[in-house]
């Protein structure tokens, strides 16, 4: 079994940041909802990164449960690069750009 390294590059914590002040905007404690589940996708990426679908060349991305976002990573080796929390509302060319 690989043992990974995960990391959360910072365009990916800003996204998070923002979407869970939004979220606390719209109801008082759902800013933390929404950061756990994203954790929980992350939690299940770390343990099998492989399983979820590829999005764009080798970026992958996994569903937030609840909330309309994907978690988009990249795997180098024994390293997952967490590079977009993004809502599925927004371009997606904004995180393919994140990949060049």
């Amino acid at each position: 079994m690989n043992t990974y390294k995960l990391i959360i590059n910072p365009f990916a914590e800003l996204d998070l940041q923002i979407s869970h002040d939004w979220y606390n905007l719209q109801k008082d404690g759902l800013g933390k909802e929404f950061t756990l589940e994203v954790d929980e996708v992350i939690s299940r990426i770390a343990q099998n990164p492989r399983q979820f679908v590829r999005v764009k060349l080798l970026a992958r991305m996994a569903v937030v449960q609840r909330f309309p976002f994907g978690v988009y990573y990249l795997i180098h080796g024994d390293i997952i690069n967490v590079f977009a929390v993004f809502n599925f509302s927004r371009n997606p060319a904004i995180w393919k750009n994140r990949l060049k």
